[in-house]
């Protein structure tokens, strides 16, 4: 991804409309949601019902994709991440900034920062690719790890399932 500013092209999916003036089309404020955020949820449908699950991310802005991209762990048994690369998905981040307390419970409120990002997964078969997504994943937990970390195993790497779509779309 270039350092100068893009726009997101939202979709009339992903277009805000209540709060619509809190919405951001920079490409570096959803950037800045995903750096800044330690778990995201996955929505998937799974035989005809919605499912919506914690998972684990990590975030690239310098690729493999253009845009950049959001690598998703999971188990290679997983039904959702099985489910996913039929569909698209949803990947919503949300990060607490601050709350807002009041004298009356109507007026308490939270400041947050929120991101969606759907596309179709791709799985990463690449086997460095895999370990360039596990160790940005550790690092979305705990930035820097991976550096402290020994080589993954060949089956360490093999064993997680990964993966990857482009960050093309946000709220």
């Amino acid at each position: 991804m270039t350092t100068d500013e893009s726009f997101l092209s939202p979709t009339p999916r992903t277009t805000v409309i209540r709060g619509r003036q809190r919405a951001r089309a920079e490409r570096s404020a959803l950037l800045d949601v995903l750096r800044s955020a330690r778990l995201c949820h996955l929505g998937v449908v799974v035989e005809n019902v919605p499912r919506v699950l914690p998972t684990v991310f990590g975030v690239d802005p310098d690729g493999p994709d253009s845009d950049g991209t959001l690598y998703l762990h999971g188990s290679v048994a997983s039904r959702s991440l099985i489910e996913a690369p039929a569909q698209d998905i949803c990947v919503t981040v949300t990060v607490v900034d601050g709350l807002v307390l009041a004298r009356s419970a109507f007026h308490h409120s939270m400041n947050y920062r929120s991101a969606v990002v759907i596309g179709r997964p791709r799985r990463v078969e690449d086997e460095q690719e895999r370990i360039r997504a596990l160790d940005a994943i550790v690092d979305q937990v705990v930035p820097g790890r991976s550096a402290h970390l020994r080589a993954h195993t060949r089956k360490e790497s093999q064993r997680p399932a990964c993966w990857r779509f482009r960050c093309t779309r946000h709220r």
